[in-house]
């Protein structure tokens, strides 16, 4: 019997590396939560730095047979379309939304907008995704893609929503009354719609893709205070999140569509290096918070708050975020942002690695794939016949998933 198929031994470093997290997950019954970097650097506070696994996991750079680009003299492409049917794409020049799950006032609200304007008269588009409107004038017209809030408490027709004329809608999931009312704008509505799976996460992703759904949206924040995914981090969510979609890939001829279902997270995904990780595990898009962005505005300025002001700093933010996100790719040897997978990442921590599938560092293996050979030698030495099924189970109870 072969297990992943992989026939390469396990030498001195990683048996040291597997059997001391076993011998702790013999001990304890959980896997490690710490670093196994920690054990060596004796940091004092490495319990409580390890509850933020996104300080854990690594961006490996470009090798000689990937070299890095210049992102100031080369394209870094960062472009993304949403919608899965030609004839209703919102196209976005950077991979990003911004999004927020809590009310804020009429000029926060506006100061993104003019923010937004600014931003795509220079090519770089970003959407909005908002629920309160937006009084524009005739020399004040919005520039950017609007997506649409649909309140699960509301049960308006597609017409109310239309006539603020956005290019896409969000709709909030939460049981099968959401689900008729997707069906219903499906029929109505030639754009993008996006579905807020935050409240019901993993459950029903087939469903909603199935019924027309260009994408869906996962709130990490929202999720990981769930009890199926209590004491798991947000790396977790974003892996299975796009494992969902995969699932319902499966089986079918994706020649069908000309995209597949967008996956856009949020959450704890507000820096540039969250970003870019968050991307490399799945994320098409990522939901930027409306609320930190105005808190980095007014963090930073030395202007007096207003509308304007505030403005100016979201412009200067989001293109010195703009910058980041094209310079790290470009470091790792990308020409696009979206070639980034989980495997230009790797981690020191064994429970980073299970949740969201990353090699560790100094091995390039996956905590489960060095399981799995040691289950695949030991039942090979002894002779033991096990099914697919059986080993599954076996693989899950030795990592505690």
């Amino acid at each position: 019997m072969s297990i992943g198929g992989r026939q390469k031994k396990l030498n001195d470093a990683d048996k040291f590396i597997i059997r001391k997290a076993v011998l702790e997950l013999a001990k304890k019954g959980t896997p490690r939560f710490t670093s196994i970097d920690d054990d060596v650097r004796t940091l004092p506070k490495a319990a409580s730095k390890a509850i933020n696994l996104w300080d854990y996991v690594t961006a490996i750079g470009a090798q000689l047979s990937r070299p890095p680009y210049d992102p100031y003299r080369e394209t870094i492409n960062l472009d993304i379309s949403i919608g899965r049917k030609k004839s209703r794409k919102v196209s976005l020049n950077i991979p990003l939304i911004i999004y927020s799950n809590i009310a804020i006032n009429y000029s926060s609200l506006e100061s993104v907008h003019l923010a937004l304007n600014r931003l795509a008269e220079k090519g770089n588009v970003l959407g909005l995704i908002s629920e309160t409107e937006i009084n524009t004038t005739k020399n004040n017209k919005r520039k950017y893609p609007l997506f649409k809030k649909v309140p699960s408490y509301r049960n308006d027709s597609v017409e109310h929503y239309q006539k603020s004329c956005p290019e896409g809608l969000v709709m909030e999931y939460k049981d099968q009354t959401s689900l008729r009312m997707l069906q219903n704008f499906r029929k109505e509505f030639d754009g993008p719609i996006l579905v807020d799976v935050s409240e019901v996460f993993p459950m029903d992703t087939k469903i909603i893709l199935e019924e027309g759904a260009d994408g869906i949206i996962v709130d990490t924040d929202k999720v990981t205070k769930n009890d199926r995914y209590k004491g798991k981090h947000a790396i977790a969510v974003i892996y299975d999140a796009r494992n969902a979609i995969k699932d319902y890939y499966k089986g079918r001829d994706e020649n069908d569509n000309d995209n597949n279902a967008t996956l856009v997270i949020a959450g704890d995904v507000n820096s540039a290096g969250k970003i870019i990780k968050a991307a490399a595990l799945g994320a098409n898009v990522i939901g930027y918070s409306t609320s930190m962005l105005i808190a980095h505005s007014n963090m930073y300025s030395e202007k007096p708050s207003n509308v304007s002001s505030i403005a100016d700093n979201i412009y200067s933010h989001m293109v010195g975020t703009k910058g980041e996100i094209k310079g790290i790719p470009a470091a790792l040897g990308y020409s696009d942002f979206h070639n980034l997978s989980s495997s230009d990442l790797r981690t020191s921590s064994i429970d980073a690695s299970l949740q969201g599938n990353i090699p560790l560092e100094g091995v390039d293996r996956t905590y489960r794939e060095m399981v799995e050979e040691i289950v695949n030698e030991y039942v090979n030495e002894k002779g033991i016949r096990l099914n697919s099924l059986e080993t599954q189970q076996i693989l899950r109870f030795m990592v505690s998933e």
